[in-house]
């Protein structure tokens, strides 16, 4: 396979500034060159062109934080009494959709008896479409902690350990932990440390002795001062982040993954069912204030320099459905007071580097995967335009 894109104007991920009428030539599934149309080499003139004049073209967007194996409209103990191949189904199905909108690939941070690493194997495989996929299987949280019903449990160093190893064995690119409590755990204080320092550092350990990194669960200063002590590398939602916890992160070199569409769900353009109704009623209070202190916390780690992700979370409450949730992520972040720009560096490059795949994905450039998204309007007038989608190609491939 080869062939040119020409006529785009081109954001490339790297939150530089837009190259207009730009040429990216793709050679089987990877970016063989990129510039001005008016350079395009003479060698590449040859290849199939097609002009997409009037276009957006950029990287494929990642989404750091998602659970490809729940639907994010229904309770999730209604979901534990599907049968298996239910769950499969609808999977396979989300993960078609979830690159149809966009998003090229993803971090999986909480699976369901390790289907997400059968439709890892099937996507790679050519049998179904779908994102790539870097996933951590089950989380591993204390006894009756945080997402307990989907959770491997364990207390102490040596069980946390032997948690972290089965993920592993199954197959795991990271492992996931549940330092505090959380919304979507009916009962629980989101502020509440779950896991001492200790059994942190067992898991941290572990992976890191496999080359895996680890990622937490945190909302509470608490979670997140345990774990920055026990050696974990990604804080997910981070929510209550202070300076304390914040020159942490930046003395560990640790990345704080957002999830602000997880605190600030869309519930107005689409009907609730009553078991989302309920959900949202439930979590009401700690949705205001969750809203309420975002800003600040996102200011605070980008004055500190904290290296930023972001994810979508979908799938993992009732108020998480995927539907265009990685572009509603970016919007939120420039409701946040950044600029599309730099919202969308970090839905890419940003990324990129989280998944550990930034030699491969994450910028638009020669050598990488051909991981693009063309759009009929201009992210960067309006953010709200990566919805606009005129064509979504992953490894060359139009799909």
């Amino acid at each position: 396979m080869e062939f040119i894109l020409t006529g785009a104007t081109l954001i490339d991920g790297n939150g530089g500034a837009p190259l207009t009428n730009a040429a990216v030539h793709v050679q089987g599934d990877r970016i063989a060159w990129v510039g001005s149309a008016a350079d395009l080499p003479p060698e590449a003139q040859a290849a199939k062109q097609y002009d997409v004049s009037g276009k957006w073209l950029m990287p494929g967007l990642i989404d750091a934080h998602i659970h490809i194996c729940y639907n994010g409209s229904e309770s999730v103990f209604a979901l534990l009494e599907k049968h298996r191949d239910e769950l499969v189904l609808e999977a396979v199905d989300i993960c078609k959709r979830t690159l149809s909108h966009g998003v090229t690939a993803i971090r999986d941070v909480g699976g369901e008896q390790f289907i997400e690493m059968s439709l890892r194997n099937a996507i790679n495989r050519g049998f179904i479409e779908g994102p790539r996929m870097k996933l951590s299987g089950r989380v591993i949280s204390m006894t009756g902690g945080h997402a307990h019903f989907i959770a491997r449990e364990a207390d102490g160093p040596d069980e946390m350990r032997k948690a972290a190893r089965e993920q592993i064995k199954a197959g795991a690119d990271l492992v996931k932990l549940m330092a505090t409590g959380g919304t979507a755990t009916p009962g629980q204080d989101i502020h509440a440390s779950q896991l001492t320092v200790e059994e942190i550092s067992a898991v941290t350990e572990v992976a890191h002795m496999m080359g895996r990194k680890v990622a937490a669960h945190c909302h509470g200063t608490g979670g997140i001062r345990n774990c920055m002590l026990g050696g974990v590398d990604t804080i997910e939602h981070g929510t209550y982040l202070d300076e304390e916890t914040a020159d942490m992160m930046v003395e560990n070199g640790a990345t704080l993954v957002l999830t602000l569409g997880a605190g600030n769900p869309d519930l107005e353009s689409y009907p609730l069912s009553p078991v989302q109704q309920a959900d949202a009623e439930r979590r009401k209070p700690m949705i205001e204030q969750g809203i309420k202190q975002i800003r600040g916390t996102i200011a605070l780690a980008r004055s500190k320099g904290i290296f930023l992700g972001i994810g979508t979370d979908a799938g993992g409450n009732p108020l998480a459905p995927h539907n265009f949730s990685m572009a509603r992520e970016l919007e939120l972040l420039v409701n946040n007071d950044l600029t599309a720009l730099e919202a969308i560096t970090i839905g890419t490059r940003n990324n990129a580097a989280v998944l550990d795949m930034e030699d491969d994905i994450g910028t638009v450039e020669a050598g990488k995967y051909a991981d693009l998204l063309l759009l009929d309007a201009d992210p960067l007038v309006d953010i709200r335009n990566l919805r606009e989608i005129a064509a979504v190609y992953k490894g060359g491939e139009k799909v």
